[in-house]
């Protein structure tokens, strides 16, 4: 774990610069309305306004920059998928792996193993209850969007949305998130969904069952 991950998600020395000014903006903004509002919200936004309000720091800024010239330069394959202040490596590389280890303001580092034991993009369940799992992409709605996509999912009773998309649906914030996902039956369902947001789903995998 490393404080704003997800700054990492474009991977460039840039794009850190401008992320973390645009959220330190936004933090700001944030605290100003919690003053003037905060009695008014519920505990559950209070509890989400607080983790957002956390000061980033120059020390993480600089943490986020040592990672990111790190990964620049490998000259090992890797994958990285980051999500708020979490970042995941997959890499065959074992070497490489000991230098992120040797990294000590990284946090909660865990190792696995991954063994391939099922079909290029399909999912396993123990107990699938779908036929396809469709993840969304990041995407910044207006407030006329979020209310159509939110009206949409809430009324599709054969679908399964996430724990994180059904959480989103009933908090305040208008982006998307990439690991939003739905589990539905049929692909005709994404044709229905196309028609109220083009473009949102980035992926689509078939789920079977676990052996």
């Amino acid at each position: 774990m490393i404080d704003e991950a997800s700054c990492l998600r474009d991977l460039s020395h840039k794009e850190i610069d401008l992320t973390i000014e645009r959220r330190r903006e936004w933090r700001e903004i944030a605290l100003q309305r919690w003053n003037k509002t905060g009695s008014i919200l519920g505990q559950k936004h209070h509890n989400i306004l607080g983790r957002r309000r956390k000061e980033i720091t120059d020390k993480t800024v600089e943490n986020l920059h040592t990672l990111a010239e790190i990964l620049l330069t490998a000259t090992s394959d890797f994958k990285l998928v980051v999500s708020v202040n979490q970042g995941h490596v997959y890499t065959n590389d074992l070497s490489f792996i000991k230098q992120l280890r040797q990294l000590n303001f990284l946090t909660r580092k865990y190792y696995s193993r991954a063994e391939i034991n099922r079909p290029e993009n399909t999912i396993q369940l123990k107990n699938p209850k779908h036929q396809f799992r469709s993840y969304f992409k990041i995407i910044k709605l207006t407030a006329d969007q979020r209310n159509h996509l939110t009206g949409f999912l809430l009324n599709q009773h054969t679908a399964r949305l996430s724990p994180a998309l059904t959480e989103w649906i009933s908090g305040p914030f208008t982006r998307t998130q990439d690991y939003f996902f739905v589990d539905h039956n049929e692909m005709s369902w994404l044709t229905m969904l196309a028609l109220v947001h083009p473009g949102i789903i980035r992926k689509t995998q078939q789920i079977i069952q676990a052996k």
